[in-house]
């Protein structure tokens, strides 16, 4: 058994955040167990299983993996590292293929101030478990408004990324869709917490124009209900 993430995996965690993060993510990674499993699909892919186009933060291109599977990290470990480090951490959890540990890592990596997070945090919009939409949604409506650089950024990142923003609100409609356990699936005038959160960002944007004037993705996308629960 390996004592480190294996070089493919590292190559694709390393790749989830920008070059300026780098050096610390390849310290955090150390608290990462050897064992885990990093998935080669990206966050924009189809149902094909295809990036049909890039991710960019400030103009520059990352590529966050749609799941990761490790245990949650070493707590005495992780207490020693840096705050930005301990934020890498915190995003690759983001992708955890454990709902209560995406939703864990959410709440820590939104204390974290610096641009590069906001994929990590969007991306969760696009995806099953209202109650990490609820968490995303109480952080962009009320707290991210009292940050103005991090605010900017994310509204950065959403006129940057279109196509991606169009992809995550065309699943998150879809889950809407989906999610039995939604108590207010039945009721059109609530808004699911994942959608309340992108049209939040959508304001910030855009001033309250319209949404998200991109191409709208061609093909439905193929949604996963294999979340876990705990």
């Amino acid at each position: 058994m390996p004592e480190f993430v294996t070089p493919a995996f590292a190559g694709l965690l390393l790749r989830a955040v920008p070059q300026v993060v780098r050096r610390d993510a390849h310290v955090a990674m150390g608290a990462l167990a050897p064992w885990g499993f990093v998935s080669p699909q990206l966050v924009q892919d189809t149902n094909g299983g295809v990036a049909d186009h890039e991710l960019h933060v400030d103009g520059e291109l990352v590529q966050v993996p749609y799941r990761v599977s490790f245990p949650w990290p070493s707590t005495p470990f992780a207490a020693r590292l840096s705050p930005r480090r301990q934020a890498v951490l915190s995003a690759w959890m983001t992708r955890s293929d454990r709902a209560g540990t995406r939703q864990r890592a959410l709440r820590e990596l939104v204390t974290c101030r610096e641009p590069w997070i906001a994929p990590f945090v969007v991306q969760l919009c696009g995806e099953y478990v209202h109650e990490i939409g609820s968490d995303v949604l109480h952080f962009v409506a009320g707290e991210l408004p009292r940050h103005p650089e991090l605010r900017n950024a994310f509204a950065r990142f959403v006129r940057d990324n279109p196509r991606y923003l169009a992809t995550t609100r065309h699943r998150a409609v879809g889950f809407r869709d989906l999610d039995h356990r939604w108590a207010f699936r039945d009721d059109p005038g609530r808004p699911y917490p994942q959608i309340a959160a992108l049209d939040a960002l959508a304001v910030l944007a855009y001033g309250g124009g319209h949404a998200y004037p991109g191409e709208p993705p061609a093909r439905r996308p193929e949604y996963s209900t294999g979340a876990a629960t705990s």
